[in-house]
């Protein structure tokens, strides 16, 4: 009987030991819960956007707030320069600027600079936020998304575009049309004929005059190198990469050493502009100028690295885009030839002969 009774006895232990663990268990799920959903709990995100009214290329500056309790911080992801943001592309990011605010909570604040390149209905893209709580909790946020309306830039009814006009109707022969029979007869052959005198000489007295007026055309005296080496400085001087600004850097230094080939190397070698060639045909062309081949392959890896940067997004260090206008001032000193320039000719080009010994 006593075994009997021991058995009940531990049976009901392992019972209420199991239901007081389902218990703990529940109660640790709930506060992790809990716990989670207070990190947000106290948290208001407001999204504002300047200017409220926009056009296709403008610059939009978005204001982002996150008020928060004290023992809350917040981490809003960083965008890079020149990145594609939804419909529009980043061109700064501020850094995060927290206050105490009069009810003892926080607000960081940070803008975002970019340019929007839709049109019509355009929506804010997400923008992740990190909330960590007191204990550690994190959990990411959004800001509710705006839409804005991005307009044509131009303006009135020729902001919708039209259909193109039918051709003209020349089914009727053009001796048939009204206005030839009307000047057949001799009063409108007459009139026709005055007028055409009439047109004749008053443009030959504008031309005369504008003649007259005009000073002898300007030759640009400099040497193509000095053209270059003057181009490159000046894009020195902007500083671009420093902005963050690596498309315009690259595409000034590539087109500088386009005008200054097709100055020096590629005038009599091609019927097309260097500026208007991709980079193969540049590098076709070279192969057929004067230019030996280690320096047209030079100047083939440097559009080549303007090509990355221009049309594969590939973002170089800033120490890498200005050596990239060095190579091209290096490629400039090495390939320029030893001669004295003559008297620049009518077209401004000079005629090259070597330099005395």
């Amino acid at each position: 009987m006593s075994r009997v009774v021991h058995f009940q006895w531990r049976s009901r232990c392992r019972i209420w030991l199991s239901v007081l663990a389902a218990a703990l268990l529940a109660a640790g799920a709930f506060g992790t819960a809990f716990a989670q959903e207070d990190v947000l709990s106290k948290v208001r995100i407001s999204l504002s956007v300047e200017p409220p009214t926009l056009s296709f290329g403008d610059e939009v500056t978005f204001t982002l707030e996150v008020t928060h309790p004290n023992d809350h911080r917040v981490v809003i992801q960083r965008l890079p320069p020149n990145s594609s943001w939804g419909q529009f592309e980043v061109r700064e990011q501020s850094k995060a600027q927290t206050v105490v605010n009069d009810d003892g909570m926080m607000t960081t604040t940070q803008t975002i600079t970019a340019v929007v390149f839709g049109r019509g209905t355009v929506q804010t893209p997400d923008l992740p936020i990190s909330v960590r709580g007191p204990d550690g909790t994190v959990e990411q946020a959004f800001p509710l998304p705006k839409e804005l309306t991005v307009g044509s830039v131009l303006p009135g009814p020729d902001a919708e575009l039209e259909d193109i006009r039918p051709q003209a109707d020349l089914s009727t022969p053009i001796l048939e049309q009204p206005i030839v029979q009307g000047a057949a007869t001799l009063t409108g052959l007459i009139i026709l004929l005055g007028a055409l005198i009439t047109l004749f000489v008053l443009g030959y007295l504008v031309y005369r005059r504008l003649r007259s007026d005009e000073g002898l055309p300007v030759v640009d005296t400099r040497t193509p190198w000095e053209i270059a080496i003057e181009e490159l400085d000046r894009i020195e001087r902007l500083d671009l990469p420093e902005d963050g600004r690596f498309k315009e850097h690259y595409t000034l230094v590539a087109d500088a050493m386009r005008v200054y080939v097709q100055a020096m190397y590629l005038r009599d070698v091609s019927p097309v502009d260097a500026i208007d060639m991709t980079t193969d045909e540049i590098w076709a062309a070279l192969r057929r100028s004067s230019l030996n081949y280690n320096d047209a392959k030079l100047v083939l890896d440097l559009l080549q690295e303007a090509d990355l940067v221009k049309f594969a997004k590939y973002t170089p260090a800033v120490s890498q885009a200005y050596e990239a206008s060095g190579q091209a001032r290096y490629i400039v000193e090495v390939t320029r030839p030893a001669f004295q320039p003559e008297e620049p000719s009518q077209n401004g080009t000079y005629a090259q002969q070597e330099a005395p010994a």
